[in-house]
């Protein structure tokens, strides 16, 4: 009884031996994934562009107006440090769109 249980379990393993290659061998769509992850990289790039430059507006017009409540006259130079920082962000999100 146990030398058939013993065979039969070198038997399986056996058909299982030989089941492998030809499970290796079988087609994998791997371009699905690599379109997806080039998707989700898309749009992480777009969510950091547009991150970026908004922090860099959002600083620019305060410390523009830190400068007017200053009275300091490089005010306007930081205003169009700002806009500029904008509109880059602005722009680098249409681009990577």
């Amino acid at each position: 009884m146990r030398r058939t249980i013993s065979k039969s379990f070198i038997a399986i393993g056996v058909a299982l031996f030989s089941i492998t290659p030809l499970l290796a061998q079988s087609p994998v769509d791997v371009s699905a994934t690599f379109s997806d992850a080039m998707a989700n990289i898309r749009t992480i790039a777009v969510a950091a562009g547009g991150l970026l430059g908004g922090i860099v507006g959002l600083v620019g017009i305060g410390r523009t107006a830190y400068k007017l409540s200053q009275g300091d006259p490089d005010a306007m130079t930081s205003l169009i440090m700002a806009v500029v920082g904008v509109f880059l962000g602005f722009i680098a999100v249409m681009f990577l769109n």
